[in-house]
């Protein structure tokens, strides 16, 4: 089942939330990398920020500006209008059809963090 207009236009619009509400958002806790953590000396040098507002908003908008180049590169790849290396067929985004079962083990979120050492093994 093709993605309809009501999906689509709800997945962008969650898209466009999630990253200004990141980007606006000084978080401490790291989950990527995975097993990244701030030092001490990192996060107080973050505190700092609130006493210095252009910085802040120069960060917030770079952070949201690569945030959205990410983004956008995935839908370049779901779009067919790049390849990334490798084997590579394609895929696209459909509509879930209610009679089908989910595959757990091909859900996207829980994949992206298992194969980021596969991916830094293979740039070293």
């Amino acid at each position: 089942m093709p993605l309809s207009d009501s999906n689509l236009n709800a997945l962008m619009l969650q898209i466009h939330d999630n990253i200004d509400s990141y980007s606006n958002t000084l978080n401490e806790e790291l989950s990527y990398p995975p097993g990244s953590e701030l030092t001490e000396e990192e996060k107080e040098e973050l505190k700092k920020l609130n006493q210095n507002a252009v910085l802040k908003s120069a960060l917030q908008k770079i952070t949201a500006n690569n945030a959205a180049e990410v983004v956008f590169s995935i839908f370049s790849l779901l779009d067919g209008v790049t390849d990334p290396e490798g084997e590579w067929t394609g895929l696209k985004l459909e509509d879930i059809n209610e009679n089908e079962e989910e595959d757990a083990s091909k859900m996207l979120h829980d994949t992206f963090y298992n194969t980021y050492w596969d991916w830094k093994e293979n740039n070293k």
